[in-house]
């Protein structure tokens, strides 16, 4: 029977190789490697001396099929890994793992370092719900599109940045969240490991005057502001709201004017200032009478 192991492999940290891990990479029929360079260097390490092929994000469609097709063919016990971290997050994998299971093969995850639980277990934000957004879009009109979508989400954001990209991911941060805390760890479990906590701008401010620090992958984590509440649309609030309006001396135009300037949604707005005006037709009848 065919096995497919997505196994986690240390982001940094030699010593946080788990023996379980050793032991499924000593063992397997072949090992499938992000980068076999990477990898090969992994593997000496320990004196494993497993088949190495190569799957990465450019392959993976044609890779994940033939090797299924050999795993039916014969029992195979094959071991996933990426460069650094667990498979399939924000690294190759996820096909292979879906077409595995797709033909009935067994899939056992083998798990262990991740810069994601890492960054998080290190930022001190009490928040129990996050989301992982991975890498965001190196466009400036889409980054700012997805950051203040995050808003949206769970209280927590956990991001992954590289060191080239990692000032212009703070810079629109800032500008759309400013104020917010933050935490950016770089160089998790390696020796220059450094997390910074603070507010957007600060840590900003510590990037952009010492360039030394602008090495190593980083992983943020954002501690989001709860969006805005929508802006009450009960007409008799709104008809409350122009009756105020029309008190201080504006016009029923002008004060329905002033409403959707606020946020309030225009055919709300008309539809209590109708309100107003049946009521005030009915008023004037009364009278009369």
């Amino acid at each position: 029977m065919s096995t497919l192991y997505v196994v986690a492999t240390p982001i940094g940290n030699l010593e946080d190789m788990s023996p379980r891990a050793l032991r499924v990479l000593k063992e397997a029929d072949l090992i499938l490697a992000e980068d076999t360079r990477v990898t090969r260097k992994l593997l000496s390490a320990f004196q494993i001396k497993t088949p190495l092929e190569s799957h990465h994000q450019h392959n993976e469609g044609v890779k994940a099929a033939a090797v299924i097709a050999r795993m039916q063919e014969q029992p195979l016990q094959v071991a996933l890994v990426s460069d650094a971290g667990t498979p399939a997050i924000s690294d190759p994998g996820a096909r292979l793992v879906a077409a595995a299971h797709e033909a009935g093969i067994q899939v056992v995850v083998v798990p262990g370092p991740s810069a994601m639980a890492a960054a998080l277990s290190k930022s001190g934000f009490e928040e129990a719900s996050f989301a992982f957004y991975g890498f965001l879009p190196r466009k400036q009109s889409e980054l700012k599109e997805r950051l203040a979508a995050l808003q949206q989400g769970p209280p927590l954001a956990v991001l992954y940045e590289s060191p080239h990209r990692v000032l212009a991911l703070l810079t629109a941060i800032a500008a759309i969240y400013p104020g917010i805390s933050i935490s950016v760890s770089r160089e998790l479990t390696k020796v220059h490991e450094q997390t910074l906590n603070g507010s957007v701008e600060s840590v900003l401010a510590a990037f952009q005057q010492e360039e030394g620090l602008l090495r190593g992958e980083f992983a943020l984590v954002l501690a989001l502001p709860p969006a805005a509440s929508p802006a009450t649309e009960d007409p008799l609030s709104l008809e409350a709201l122009l009756v105020d309006q029309v008190t201080k001396g504006a016009g029923l135009r002008e004060a329905q004017a002033a409403l959707i300037q606020a946020g309030h949604r225009k055919n709300a707005v008309y539809a209590a200032a109708l309100n107003l005006k049946q009521l005030a037709a009915g008023h004037l009848t009364d009278s009369r009478n």
